[in-house]
């Protein structure tokens, strides 16, 4: 069980580990935190059955090794890292080694593999783009927004893209590249498919906006995941904001990371708050932002950005199964397959 592996390996996740055992794929990965804009750690956490390991995808302290939001190819394990610099680098999860690179627009922080359309999606603040899978990776469409936000619905036809400074959420038609429309939603600090609904986390106001992908119908549900005085300028100073989003092996539960250090609870099937979770490892703050549930939805993986640490959490009973030291990602990926 996932539970128990991590705790078996806790004393090894910080060393470069070894090559993994041959087919096995990670369940989870992140890049390492790192700020909006600047130099990076350049490395990856993976998290797979028998070990978390720690790969490089940069040099440290290099523009290069800033990343937000990798992508993952499990048929391949490779793992597609997007950096400010212009540059996709192509990690192997098994071996740990850095397989090649290919060029992207500059700026560039969020990647997404769609597999079934063989493509790589990379955003960054000004633009999107779409490569091939498969070298040479070639562009297949470039267009002339961006963001920070980036979810894909179920038949990956369609890419929903917002952004915390964008005032809607533009509709990108798959593979052709051609915006088919938008939503008036402002302020997505992040963006997720479930239950056929989209679920747009407004960091500033604590809102969540849950649309309906068939008749374009917005709900807005306000929560207590809300600063009075959140800025933009100062985000490791507010006490409250939606960082990620996650959602259950089902779909039909949608969780948000706060920096109130709860983890807030919606349902996707009839668009409502559910209630939230507090993850408190440590008196003080716990400020949570990259989250990927585990274990068959009943835990979660959640990093506590103020102290540097990642937390597996019980998303039954709130109890700490274990704490990571040194180990955080302002987004995790759970992956399947591999």
């Amino acid at each position: 069980m996932f539970k128990r592996s991590m705790i078996a390996v806790a004393a090894a996740f910080c060393a470069i580990a070894p090559a993994a055992h041959a087919g096995t794929g990670p369940l989870v990965l992140g890049t390492a935190a790192n700020p909006p804009m600047g130099p990076g750690p350049g490395r990856l956490f993976l998290v797979n059955p028998t070990a978390i390991r720690t790969l490089s995808f940069a040099k440290a302290g290099t523009l290069a090794g800033n990343s937000f939001f990798a992508g993952y190819d499990p048929t391949t394990h490779t793992i597609y890292v997007p950096s400010p610099v212009g540059r996709v680098t192509m990690v192997n999860a098994e071996t740990g080694r850095r397989i090649g690179t290919f060029p992207a627009m500059a700026g560039a922080r969020v990647a997404r593999v769609l597999l079934h359309r063989n493509l790589v999606v990379v955003l960054s603040a000004k633009k999107l783009a779409a490569y091939a899978l498969r070298a040479p990776h070639a562009p297949v469409f470039t267009l002339g927004f961006g963001g920070n936000a980036l979810a894909v619905n179920r038949a990956e036809s369609k890419l929903y893209v917002g952004g915390n400074m964008n005032r809607r959420i533009r509709i990108v038609a798959i593979p052709s590249g051609h915006v088919a429309g938008t939503y008036p939603v402002a302020g997505s600090g992040d963006l997720l498919s479930a239950g056929g609904k989209l679920f747009s986390a407004d960091m500033k106001t604590g809102i969540m906006s849950v649309i309906d992908l068939t008749t374009g119908t917005v709900t807005r549900i306000r929560t207590p995941e809300v600063d009075p005085h959140f800025s933009y300028h100062a985000i490791p100073r507010a006490n409250a904001g939606f960082m990620q989003l996650a959602k259950s092996p089902d779909g039909h539960k949608v969780y948000a990371a706060g920096f109130s250090g709860h983890i807030v609870e919606f349902s996707s099937r009839h668009p409502k708050f559910l209630g939230e979770i507090a993850v408190r490892p440590a008196k003080g703050p716990n400020k949570l932002s990259g989250v990927a549930i585990v274990d068959h939805g009943l835990e979660a993986l959640v990093t506590i950005e103020n102290r540097h640490e990642t937390v597996l959490v019980s998303l039954r009973n709130a109890r700490i199964v274990h704490t990571f030291k040194g180990v955080a990602s302002n987004r995790w990926i759970a992956v399947h397959g591999g």
